[in-house]
């Protein structure tokens, strides 16, 4: 199991429902492939951290990486653990402007 933390920049034309938007779709779609972790929008980037089988991990991130709605996509860092950080999360977003909550969870 691994946990992954990526940073991109938003499209300028993405808004606070479009993020909602892709939180609620990746929620689902995590859940269904056992993976959890958070989601951070500042109205201008990205912070997001993934848990969950790094197989699974690493093919969500190739699609994330490929999605158009950002750019200046960077992996931060990736590190193995024994249990996820956000175990009742397939996916959530979290308010927070500078980021803690996500970048912390690598800390873990």
């Amino acid at each position: 199991m691994i946990r992954l933390l990526y940073f991109s920049t938003a499209r300028a034309n993405i808004n606070r429902r479009d993020v909602e938007g892709i939180v609620a779709h990746a929620a689902t779609k995590n859940k269904a492939l056992g993976v959890t972790g958070a989601l951070a929008y500042n109205g201008r980037n990205f912070c997001q951290v993934l848990e969950g089988p790094e197989d699974v991990v690493h093919e969500l991130v190739m699609a994330i990486e490929a999605d158009d709605r950002h750019s200046g996509f960077k992996v931060l860092d990736e590190k193995e653990i024994d249990k996820p950080h956000f175990p009742d999360w397939s996916m959530q977003l979290v308010n927070n402007l500078d980021f803690s909550t996500i970048i912390n969870a690598m800390n873990d």
